[in-house]
């Protein structure tokens, strides 16, 4: 680089000089405009404050306006302003010299209530997942029950559970709400009964601004880090010791939540006109004694040679199937005599018995009434009254059968389910099979009921392969319909094949 001469550098000097005062003259302006922003950022501060102070009164004029609304609606039945005093004050007005009246105060009007089943397969990988992971627990899907959505945890070190509670397996509820809850949870053991875990427990949750954080953990051995219970664990039992124990089966833990849910609500309140006393409605036991006791009964059903009283009016009301027999010229309506060839005693009583009352069965006792067997259940009983309920187009018990069934299934019983799931076309309880084929696959194909169904059942073969390879539902009834074609072919093809 050549040398620069003395007036290159005279030039280059003045050429710098300019630039410092040109960037002297941005700072000037530069602190002009800090001047400015403070300025901005103090107003920013001093219209947030007002905002408050406007949400406060509207939030106190809101609440005056739904005390004046519950004096309209004669929802409050003590003085609180007017000319008289407070009660216990002295009023102002004339006595009372003579009074009558009540009212009735609902605590439980608002509370929402909701059941939640999870159940953790692949249990004994449980540990293992959550160090991979770099997690202390294993969440379920949301749950809402009335406007508050909960999660269900589990931890299986008894660690933390949440910002300020520790424990095993807990209902986990993050709101800003006030909320009172109560809840119970239910373990399922090898006989398929949910058994209660703890006692049920009340809590009050209160999120607001001035309990942080707004996450809480609610369970029978929840508690403060360095505090715990004197039982810690599922029913006092370490991962280790659940992993090996009645509760885990088929390497699944399966757990139920019952939950009671209030919103911050005040009670409600009305007025009574005493003395008269409703009782409650009857009418469920009336016609059940109808059904028992077969007064004015005009039909007959024939079922394994015992004769049961019925009422034409009742099964007509209930059943299109009956409709039609007994009303559309068919030899029933004539003979009033309806043979069942189909069906058990036990089980036509019990669907009579829901068509008389709309109460459903009592899934426990039904279960009772199998022989039990290492296996599990039997649910022979639930599938008769499936077949029965799907037999008379009875819609609401068919969909309760399908999902105690979908509840009961294990892999020595779920391909007998599934077929029939199949042939009367339940779709949620064979969307319930086809899901624990696809999550006990090794356990299932091992098994003769398996064997038996590849043989007679080769549709039903096909739909466990579609579904477990996740083929979709448009795909699936393409292959199904190939299925059909071809085997409705082979007997032409057999036939043209004689000489």
């Amino acid at each position: 680089m050549e040398a620069m001469s003395a007036e290159e550098l005279r030039a280059e000097i003045e050429a710098t000089r300019r630039q410092v005062e040109a960037e002297r003259a941005r700072r000037q302006e530069l602190d002009a405009e800090i001047t400015r922003a403070t300025e901005r950022q103090r107003l920013r501060l001093e219209l947030e404050e007002m905002r408050q102070v406007l949400a406060q009164e509207q939030s106190e004029n809101e609440s005056a306006a739904e005390l004046r609304r519950l004096f309209d609606e004669d929802r409050v039945l003590s003085a609180w302003h007017t000319g008289g005093r407070l009660a216990g004050g002295r009023d102002s007005g004339q006595p009372v010299m003579r009074a009558s009246g009540g009212n009735s105060t609902s605590c439980a009007e608002m509370v929402a209530r909701g059941e939640y089943v999870w159940r953790i397969t692949g249990f004994s990988w449980l540990k293992s997942m959550l160090n991979q992971e770099d997690n202390d627990t294993v969440d379920s899907m949301g749950f809402k029950v009335g406007n508050e959505a909960f999660q269900f945890r589990y931890s299986p070190w008894a660690h933390c559970l949440c910002h300020q509670h520790h424990g095993s397996l807990a209902i986990v509820l993050n709101t800003k709400a006030c909320v009172a809850i109560r809840y119970r949870i239910y373990i399922r053991a090898q006989n398929a009964e949910y058994v209660q875990w703890g006692e049920t427990g009340d809590a009050v949750h209160d999120g607001s601004y001035d309990h942080w954080p707004h996450c809480c953990a609610y369970g029978p051995d929840v508690h403060w880090p360095g505090d715990p219970p004197a039982s810690l664990g599922i029913f006092g039992l370490s991962y280790d010791e659940l992993l090996h124990s009645k509760w885990v089966q088929d390497d699944t833990l399966t757990v139920k939540f019952e939950l009671d849910v209030r919103p911050d609500e005040p009670p409600k309140a009305q007025r009574l006109s005493l003395p008269a006393d409703v009782p409650e409605p009857t009418i469920s036991q009336d016609t059940q004694a109808l059904l028992e006791e077969g007064k004015c009964s005009d039909v007959q059903f024939l079922v394994q040679d015992e004769v049961i009283h019925a009422h034409s009016q009742v099964l007509c009301a209930r059943s299109e199937v009956f409709s039609k027999q007994l009303t559309a010229g068919m030899q029933e309506s004539l003979s009033k005599v309806i043979v069942i060839q189909d069906c058990d005693v036990a089980t036509f009583k019990a669907f009579l018995h829901f068509l008389y009352t709309d109460r459903l069965p009592d899934a426990q006792a039904l279960l009772l009434k199998g022989t039990s067997s290492d296996s599990g259940p039997q649910l022979g009983q639930i599938q008769a009254l499936l077949a029965v309920s799907d037999k008379y187009q009875v819609k609401r018990l068919q969909l309760w059968c399908e999902a105690r069934l979908s509840e009961q299934i294990d892999k020595s019983q779920v391909c007998g389910i599934l077929c029939q799931a199949h042939l009367l076309q339940a779709k949620q309880l064979e969307t319930a099979c086809l899901s624990f084929i696809k999550d006990h696959m090794s356990q299932v194909l091992t098994t003769p009921s398996y064997a038996d169904l590849i043989k007679k059942w080769p549709q039903v073969a096909l739909k466990i392969s579609l579904f477990s390879a996740g083929v979709s539902g448009t795909e699936s009834l393409a292959a199904m319909d190939l299925l059909q074609r071809a085997d409705s072919e082979q007997p032409e093809q057999a036939a043209g094949s004689e000489p």
